[in-house]
């Protein structure tokens, strides 16, 4: 008959931990999540970065499909030839009536809401340096590549300004009133902060007639829209996406806020208001990007710095340094180290048909 009792070398024992351990135990708990929980908030989980992923590659088909409907033309909210009057919508509009009012959305009780000129009428947002590309006269990001959820464009997805394709889930300017519209369905609402735009930012140069950024000049020379007479007027004309040289390597649509790896959650250089920092203002950001070949990858300020140094020789440098934005690029001044410095795809030379990095 076989013993019950287990033999020597196979008997556990039967104490328990003592407080010591347990302390230990615990004070590795609490470094471990130290370290965790930080990196979490700061880079999000894999799932909201392929959902960010699947935005982009659907508002890349969106604007192919805006595209096909317009000749093959970029969409744009102001008239091709804006530039015979310096740009200047009160000198255009009594020559040529009201530039046409950007409709936004429209709210729950059924109220339309526009963006235009004073023109327009006092019903209507007066934001006509919104309608403009970028605001290269103001030399700031404000502009219509950060409106593409317009009714213009998102009539190619859901038909709603507040739609979720058009937001990163860890966009750091989502605040509860404007997630509640997203998840409630509806198109667009006048919330407590204001308009909330979209995640991701339409490269402003390929918006522009690609001669406003030196193509087919005998020279690299910035040409202003509203005063170049080598235009002839016509630099706020879109381009078409046949002129795209580089598709694999010019950037569509780019994430707008440093999603991952951001400093703080405010921009310690822009005092007036708290806002993000903007992806080319961190040199560890990781912003995912859209390019025009319909591929979607991580893309970073280190990229487009070394793509600029890897450049073939007495080839231009891949983003102009001599607009009205000068060296500092768009939002230089503001970024958080010299390390960043680039203005790839805000300030792309050659504009849509030239390219922001190289094979890699």
């Amino acid at each position: 008959m076989k013993s019950d009792r287990i033999p020597p070398s196979r008997r556990r024992s039967a104490r328990g931990l003592t407080i010591t351990e347990v302390l230990v135990i615990l004070a590795l708990l609490a470094v471990l999540l130290a370290m965790g929980v930080p990196m979490f908030q700061r880079v999000g989980c894999n799932a909201m970065r392929d959902v960010s992923r699947a935005n982009l590659a659907a508002l890349g088909q969106a604007h192919t499909m805006y595209a096909g409907d317009w000749n093959g033309r970029q969409y744009t909210m102001v008239p091709d030839t804006l530039g015979y009057n310096n740009g200047n919508f009160p000198v255009w509009e009594p020559l040529n009536g009201c530039v046409p009012q950007v409709l936004l959305g429209t709210d729950a009780q059924g109220v339309d809401h526009f963006m235009g000129t004073e023109c327009a009428g006092p019903d209507v947002r007066l934001k006509p340096k919104w309608l403009k590309p970028i605001d290269l006269a103001g030399r700031t990001a404000a502009g219509s590549h950060r409106l593409s959820n317009a009714r213009m464009v998102n009539e190619y997805v859901n038909g709603r300004f507040y739609d979720e394709r058009f937001y990163a889930p860890d966009d750091p300017l989502l605040g509860e009133d404007a997630r509640a519209v997203i998840d409630g369905g509806g198109d667009f609402e006048d919330l407590r902060g204001g308009i909330v735009l979209s995640t991701y930012s339409y490269s402003p140069a390929a918006m522009y007639d690609p001669r406003v950024f030196g193509f087919g000049g005998s020279g690299v020379v910035y040409n202003s829209p509203d005063t170049s007479a080598s235009l002839q007027g016509f630099g706020y004309r879109s381009p078409s996406v046949s002129q795209c040289v580089h598709p694999s390597l010019k950037t569509r649509l780019m994430e707008m806020w440093t999603i991952e790896l951001a400093p703080d959650d405010c921009n310690q250089f822009v005092p007036e208001e708290c806002v993000p920092y903007q992806w080319n203002q961190v040199y560890r950001s990781r912003p995912l990007t859209a390019f025009f070949d319909g591929s979607v990858r991580i893309t970073t300020p280190r990229e487009f710095r070394q793509a600029d140094s890897r450049r073939p020789l007495f080839e231009a440098t891949l983003w102009m340094k001599t607009t009205t934005f000068g060296s500092s690029g768009v939002g230089g001044a503001q970024s958080a180290d010299f390390l960043v410095h680039t203005s790839a795809h805000f300030l792309t030379t050659f504009g849509i048909a030239g390219r922001d990095t190289v094979a890699y």
